[in-house]
């Protein structure tokens, strides 16, 4: 009996011996801090990243219409900034969010560019546009216009928005140049570089067109056949440089 007393007496002074007491606050938390720093850290940086998803989505800016410029040569943001903003006078509220945007998307896709990944990105930023039917009107120069229309073997519609027989080559009657569209070549698309006039020349180079919908699966798709029929009204407009009313930019049916 005293030896398995002497046995328990012996672990039993080890293990008080070994005791962590915490007696002032400052060691409680100093004690939780050491273990529960990770877990913290880790829910933190968890909170931050929902957070700024969040937000992203929440402060996300939908455009009401998207105008594809697909050219050679790399345009000028500022230019296509301020032609974005002179568009927007034509344009309606389509999704109700209480203001009319209008987003010019530019893919320089030449084969000349030095910069292979560049282009490599502008050309699926481009296959991306195509293939969510985000843009209906086109502003292309020639060479652009001819290798789309090659690639996709007849990516573009009639100005009328009619389809044109496969292996049509009438190109002309595509696109209508930039200095024949009214509003296009009145718009003041002046920069700091460049006056309005000068600005216009550096524009006129390029024309516009329109995407075929007809027998594509977007024809079936109510949303983008409703989108394609507000793009051509769009267009329109901008053929007759005919700006809306502030009442029917956000009173359309």
């Amino acid at each position: 009996m005293a030896r398995e007393k002497f046995f328990l007496d012996q672990e039993e002074d080890t293990i008080h011996a070994n005791q962590i007491e915490l007696k002032t606050a400052k060691d409680k938390r100093a004690n939780w801090w050491y273990y529960h720093k990770v877990h913290l850290l880790v829910a933190i940086l968890a909170v931050g990243v929902v957070g700024s998803i969040i937000y992203s989505l929440v402060s996300k800016v939908y455009p009401d219409y998207t105008i594809a410029l697909l050219t050679q040569d790399t345009y000028s943001s500022d230019v296509t900034d301020r032609l974005a903003e002179q568009l927007e006078a034509y344009a309606d509220d389509r999704n109700c969010d209480g203001q009319v945007i209008v987003q010019v998307s530019t893919y320089a896709i030449g084969t000349d560019s030095n910069d292979m990944q560049v282009q490599q990105a502008n050309q699926v930023r481009f296959i991306g546009d195509a293939t969510s039917f985000e843009s209906v009107i086109f502003l292309t120069d020639e060479e652009s216009f001819e290798w789309l229309q090659t690639q996709e073997g007849g990516f573009f519609s009639y100005i009328d928005g009619t389809t044109p027989e496969e292996g049509s080559t009438d190109y002309e009657n595509m696109r209508i140049p930039w200095t024949d569209c009214k509003a296009l070549s009145q718009m003041d698309l002046s920069i700091d570089m460049l006056d309005k006039e000068q600005a216009q020349k550096y524009m006129s180079g390029l024309a516009v067109s329109t995407r075929v919908i007809a027998g594509s699966s977007f024809e079936k798709n109510s949303e983008k056949a409703s989108y394609y029929e507000d793009s051509m009204a769009l267009l329109q407009r901008l053929l007759s440089d005919q700006k809306l009313t502030e009442e029917e930019q956000f009173n359309a049916e």
